[in-house]
């Protein structure tokens, strides 16, 4: 009667052991995620010494951004950029140069993530103090 309950617990470990050696493998592996033709993550276009200017109504520039390489993907459509730097333009106030890294344009061109080394400056005038940020990431609205 022991000899048999022992030939259980060993059947029920092995078992066990069979299951897991399925289903281990699988559980561990991360599922790829099939994209329909066209939804690949390939950037369509690359430009080398990128300059945008975006202007105001009344013709004067509100914001300059460049990079020394932006590469644009259609699936998500958004665009990374190396090295970018942005000048914002305020009437009245003086000019906010940023700086990074890197960068990411989304929300069609309306937002800018900027990664890296993030620096921001202001320069100063009669009514504003100058002023300089350092942070590792910054999210700018840039309409």
């Amino acid at each position: 009667m022991n000899w048999s309950i022992n030939k259980l617990i060993i059947a029920a470990i092995l078992l066990a052991l069979l299951i897991l050696t399925v289903w281990l493998p699988n559980a561990l592996v991360t599922p790829v995620i099939a994209l329909k033709p066209g939804q690949q993550h390939q950037p369509d276009y690359i430009i080398r010494n990128f300059t945008v200017t975006a202007m105001s109504k009344l013709g004067r520039p509100k914001y300059v951004l460049t990079a020394s390489t932006l590469v644009h993907y259609p699936n998500e459509k958004s665009a990374t950029l190396t090295q970018p730097r942005l000048i914002q333009y305020t009437p009245g106030a003086p000019a906010v140069y940023t700086s990074a890294e890197r960068g990411r344009v989304y929300n069609n061109g309306k937002e800018l993530l900027m990664t890296g080394n993030v620096k921001v400056k202001r320069g100063h005038d009669k009514g504003a103090p100058a002023g300089e940020i350092t942070t590792h990431q910054l999210r700018i609205v840039l309409d």
